[in-house]
């Protein structure tokens, strides 16, 4: 099958890219220029795209010709939202919405959500459905919800199949240190290399997620393009809620390192959802389910980001 993967330079996508090459598909790769596109390929084609610019948009689907489309381009961070929300706004909202308008009649599209975009739900309504609605607390989460919207109108009057995905907190190997626990893994990793005292700094980290590896989540979207029904929504997620506390302690324990924690204020975010837990039952139904325990999870974070280190140190 011909499969566009918008985003398919960042973390997510990436792995996604890998998956469906292995799966034989003839995967065409879209990311903004400017990214650095892996030198072999990874077996699929590389295209230069911007969801900011319909004919860009435009010529990437031309090229292409796809039968299914994978959308994770997007602005991802909640902290660069606050910063920049005109900007969010364009990218994950608009920017959907020019997808959607591009895809030929019959196209399957799987739009990559957030659960952010549930907003703040009291402890005793979680686990939550899919069919809560939604109460966006941030300008990130906003833009996933308006882009949820325009691309399940879009397949309503446009002849697309649209499925949403809406995934919830993952991390994994890959992860850009701009996240929490990425960060972390990175800071941990200079300490046990010598080139940091042994003091992590973090954020808040009594907020409880709901956390999954980033190789199970590309799992589910390959599952969702196969077997969603189209208009319908489906939670990306481990239906366990861990605090983030919780998770730092034990990134500590892998690392050996016995760093201590020192909170720093530019890390506490304005709005932080004191817990986001999903209920996984309609994507279970599909067959799916998580395989990767979450210390091996860490394990593969903190070993990716002392790579990483190794490698600059070595250039």
């Amino acid at each position: 099958m011909r499969v566009l993967v918008t985003g398919a330079a960042g973390f997510a996508g990436s792995w996604l890219v890998r998956a469906l090459v292995g799966d034989g598909h003839a995967v065409f790769a879209a990311a903004q220029a400017g990214h650095a596109f892996p030198a072999d390929g990874q077996g699929a084609e590389w295209l230069g795209m911007d969801v900011t610019s319909a004919d860009s948009v435009a010529d990437a689907v031309r090229r292409a010709a796809p039968q299914a489309v994978f959308h994770l381009a997007g602005q991802a961070s909640v902290g660069d939202s606050f910063r920049d929300p005109l900007g969010t706004w364009d990218v994950n909202a608009t920017g959907t919405l020019r997808i959607a308008s591009a895809l030929p009649s019959g196209a399957r599209l799987l739009l990559v959500g957030s659960a952010e975009a549930y907003g703040a739900v009291p402890e005793a309504e979680q686990p939550i459905g899919e069919d809560r609605p939604l109460r966006p607390c941030n300008p990130y989460a906003a833009s996933k919800a308006a882009a949820e919207m325009a691309a399940l109108q879009a397949g309503e009057s446009g002849g697309i199949e649209v499925v949403v995905a809406r995934s919830f907190n993952h991390t994994g190997p890959g992860q850009d240190p701009r996240f929490a626990l990425a960060s972390f893994a990175r800071q941990l990793a200079i300490i046990r290399a010598g080139g940091a005292e042994p003091v992590l700094r973090v954020g808040n980290l009594s907020a409880r997620r709901d956390l999954l590896d980033v190789r199970d989540v590309v799992r589910a979207y390959v599952r969702l393009m196969e077997s969603g029904a189209p208009g319908r929504v489906y939670n990306v997620c481990s239906a366990v809620a861990r605090s983030m506390r919780e998770a730092v302690d034990e990134l500590v324990e892998i690392s050996g390192t016995r760093a201590r924690l020192e909170v720093d204020p530019e890390r506490v975010r304005p709005v932080d959802l004191p817990l986001l837990l999903g209920d996984d039952a309609r994507l279970r139904a599909l067959g799916w389910a998580p395989s990767i325990p979450f210390r091996q999870t860490l394990a593969d974070l903190l070993e990716w980001q002392a790579e990483r280190l190794e490698s600059r140190a070595a250039a």
